[in-house]
């Protein structure tokens, strides 16, 4: 039989062409809806616009019913075990681009929220932990979300800066749907870590879990570039990317 492009000649009729047609495009519709919803409890939430009016409601409203936030107190850190580099074999294992862990799939839109969400939780974290904490002390450009006045700057390098004197506190948030073991930073990032490398004033809160309360965690890790956390982390593809083992 000739090639043919008329479903007709396939033995297929205009009704089954149209099923499998809308069939099609009702999966690029669902696909679409996914890239723009994030859920957290059992509601789901559209976040394309990057407006996070009612997601902040919800964690408002989910404060007192979560389970408390688990993680170190600001006077101890997490117990992260010594890494070692990885071997040189000709090519790098790193993977350049690849999402580092719970990541993997997520719009832009959605690592947004997470990102959001992750630095609520650790604002929360931080007023438990660390009594220099208030509103202020909230400077990415997230607390807009949350708070009047300041609209926050995301040049910094850190999200929260807990402490009044000349040596306050730095805290850049990395959030993860995962169980955590690697962290990405920002070029802004690597300029404060290294410039703080020398004491450790610039840290790192990792919010594991971060949709998920009963599993959700907050931990403190030390700046990649000081003494602290020399050995801790291996360099993934990069020297903005980082393994580390809990």
């Amino acid at each position: 039989m000739a090639p043919s492009s008329k479903p007709q000649a396939h033995g297929l009729t205009p009704a089954e062409v149209d099923r499998v047609r809308n069939a099609a495009e009702q999966a690029r519709t669902e696909q679409a809806k996914r890239k723009r919803i994030i859920s957290l409890g059992e509601r789901d939430f559209d976040i394309e616009s990057g407006d996070f009016t009612e997601l902040a409601s919800e964690l408002r409203r989910a404060l007192a019913s979560d389970p408390p936030l688990s993680g170190s107190a600001r006077s101890r850190w997490a117990a992260l075990k010594p890494i070692p580099p990885r071997r040189t074999t000709g090519s790098s294992s790193g993977q350049p681009g690849r999402r580092v862990d719970g990541e993997r799939g997520l719009s832009s839109a959605q690592r947004s929220a997470i990102g959001f969400v992750g630095e609520w939780y650790a604002y929360q974290w931080l007023r438990e932990q660390d009594r220099a904490t208030d509103e202020t002390s909230w400077v990415s450009g997230n607390r807009v979300h949350v708070f009047p006045g300041p609209t926050g700057d995301d040049s910094l390098g850190y999200d929260f800066e807990v402490g009044s004197g000349r040596n306050p506190r730095l805290y850049e948030v990395k959030a993860t749907q995962g169980p955590g073991g690697q962290i990405e930073l920002g070029e802004t990032e690597v300029r404060a870590a290294q410039k703080y490398g020398g004491s450790d004033r610039w840290r790192i809160l990792v919010v594991t879990s971060v949709l998920d309360a009963e599993h959700r965690q907050v931990r403190m890790l030390p700046n990649p570039f000081s003494e602290r956390g020399r050995g801790l982390y291996r360099e993934e593809g990069g020297a903005l990317r980082f393994a580390y083992r809990l």
